[in-house]
Order: C-alpha cells, then sequence, then structure tokens
C-alpha cells in the first residue's frame, strides 16, 4: 500500500510536534507578541527555554539560532523537512519574523 502525504499534512505533523516538544517554558502567542518585540530592542535579542536550557535564540537582525540539541532531535524525527516548518511555527508564535536560521551551524537564508 502506497500512501502519499502532502506538504502540509508534513507541515501540520510538524507543528503538532513542535506545540508537544518544543513549546518555550515561559508561554508565547499574542499576548505577548509586544513582550518578545521590546527584548529584541532593548537587549539585541531574545532567548527562548524549555525545561530551563536554552533552545533558541532570537537576534534583533532577524536570525534564529536553534540549538544543537534541539536540531538533533528534530533531524532525527524529521531529517531536514522540519526548518521551514519551525521558522512559520516560530514567527506565528513569537511575532518575530525570522529572515535567516542558523542550525548546526550552518545558515539558512529565507530571503
Amino acid at each position: 500500500m502506497k500512501i502519499i502525504i502532502t506538504e502540509s499534512q508534513l507541515d501540520n505533523v510538524v507543528y503538532e510536534f513542535l506545540d508537544g516538544e518544543y513549546y518555550p517554558d515561559y508561554n508565547w502567542g499574542p499576548e505577548l507578541f509586544d513582550f518578545y518585540k521590546n527584548d529584541v530592542e532593548e537587549y539585541g535579542s531574545a532567548t527562548f527555554y524549555i525545561n530551563d536550557s536554552e533552545a533558541y535564540y532570537y537576534y534583533a537582525d532577524g536570525t534564529l539560532e536553534v540549538q544543537p540539541w534541539v536540531c538533533k532531535s528534530l533531524d532525527i524525527w524529521f531529517s531536514y523537512g522540519w526548518k521551514i516548518p519551525f521558522k512559520k511555527w516560530f514567527e506565528k508564535n513569537s511575532g518575530l519574523e525570522v529572515s535567516a536560521m542558523v542550525t548546526n551551524g550552518r545558515w539558512v537564508n529565507f530571503s
């Protein structure tokens, strides 16, 4: 039996996985958009924690740096198919626009 999964279906699976496993400790969503934007304006970056460990950083230039321990897990689950869904998921939940992403020391530009 052959099963065909569309790109949007795969994205939805990644989003659900991210919501369950990589949701920041200190919440996020539309009610905190201004908080994150103010942090970035004042300090030049915002740090997102998972289980009190630094998981990803957002910098004022629009770069999102994902820590190696997060990348390794997501690579195991989704190979390289998690990066664009992760960007969209992050933007939706943080209100911060991502122009580039650093994963395992490699840059991904979205411009």
